[in-house]
């Protein structure tokens, strides 16, 4: 038996082919996951599905750089790489048969992708692998979950039940008993971690969306004993840095946002002369993307009686008017209030 990297929605090429995901991709797999492979003696990958970003067309540059920093150094390592087919993958929705992974990556030689249910033997466990579950191959894949005796089951499955994004739970998609007679279900497609039972979606490698603030990206490593250790991508795409006039960043601290989206919610300013210094070091800085976020609200003690005010900040102030520490729960609303007018 060996280890086994798991790896799930790259998304090679995401938001529309741009620059600055190049990069932190790069950087994540060249100083991150290759070492890992190389210190760790790794011999064969799984991949989960939605290795690229678009279903309809693949853009040359983001095509070669994928190929640059993660498919040819595999091949180089004679590391053997299995890519089940995820719904970015495919360019038809009712069948796999015209995907990317096969007309893109049919140079490398170590890489086989699976656009059938099967049995698969990797790092000496057998596994009923399951690609993105459409018209075609629904009978297939029910099939091939009833009738396997493998413990553990790898896909790219849409489960009910579970949470895509944090703080929305799926109503529709197969049912997650569907699965339970495996010891370990793994799967891709949601990009949230999450874990219920026998079964864990895996997440993807790189924050992607704003809405991936603070979320552990990374990959995982399936252990001889069958457990499944998480390694965390180190870099993070995106910061948020909650102004007030006591803030003092340091040039190491500036530094250390180069490539990131950034954004700057402003809390508390009084001192116009410091606000726009620590703005003019943002904007110096090699950060991906900036963005201001202001208060453009009015004090509402200053708002005629005779107005009627229903606005979210009063609602919002309203709700909490009879709590411990209303002022403190206030401004963390207000906070969020704000930086949701951005979006």
């Amino acid at each position: 038996m060996s280890k086994v990297l798991l790896i799930t929605d790259q998304h090679f090429g995401v938001r529309n082919d741009n620059i600055h995901y190049v990069d932190r991709y790069r950087k994540f797999y060249t100083e991150t996951v290759l070492p890992f492979i190389d210190k760790e003696g790794i011999t064969e990958i799984l991949n989960l599905g939605d290795t690229f970003d678009r279903r309809k067309a693949i853009n040359f540059s983001s095509l070669e750089a994928a190929k640059e920093m993660w498919f040819r150094p595999l091949q180089e390592r004679g590391i053997k790489q299995t890519i089940l087919l995820g719904n970015h993958d495919i360019y038809f929705k009712n069948t796999l048969r015209v995907n990317s992974p096969e007309l893109c990556l049919g140079e490398f030689d170590n890489i086989e992708v699976i656009y059938c249910p099967g049995e698969r033997v990797i790092g000496g466990k057998l596994m009923l692998l399951v690609p993105w579950i459409c018209d075609e191959n629904r009978q297939a894949c029910m099939e091939a979950i009833r009738d396997t005796d493998a413990k553990y089951c790898m896909g790219h499955f849409e489960l009910n039940g579970f949470d895509p994004i944090p703080g929305f739970t799926m109503d529709h998609g197969d049912d997650p008993n569907l699965l339970k007679k495996f010891k370990m279900v793994c799967s891709g497609h949601f990009h949230f971690k999450s874990s219920k039972g026998n079964i864990r979606y895996l997440g993807n490698p790189c924050q992607l969306y704003w809405n991936d603030y603070g979320a552990a990206r990374g990959f995982h490593v399936l252990n001889n004993n069958g457990s499944l250790t998480f390694h965390e991508n180190p870099f993070k795409t995106f910061h948020k840095i909650y102004y007030n006039d006591e803030i003092n960043l340091t040039p190491k601290q500036i530094k250390d946002l180069d490539g990131m989206y950034v954004k700057v919610i402003v809390e508390d300013k009084k001192d116009q002369v410091k606000f726009d210094s620590v703005v003019r070091r943002l904007q110096a800085a090699d950060l991906a993307d900036l963005k201001i976020i202001e208060d453009m609200s009015y004090d509402l003690d200053d708002v005629d009686d005779d107005v009627e005010m229903e606005d979210t900040l009063t609602i919002l102030e309203q709700c909490v008017s009879d709590f411990e520490n209303k002022e403190g729960i206030f401004k963390i609303l207000k906070s969020l209030y704000m930086e949701a007018q951005e979006v």
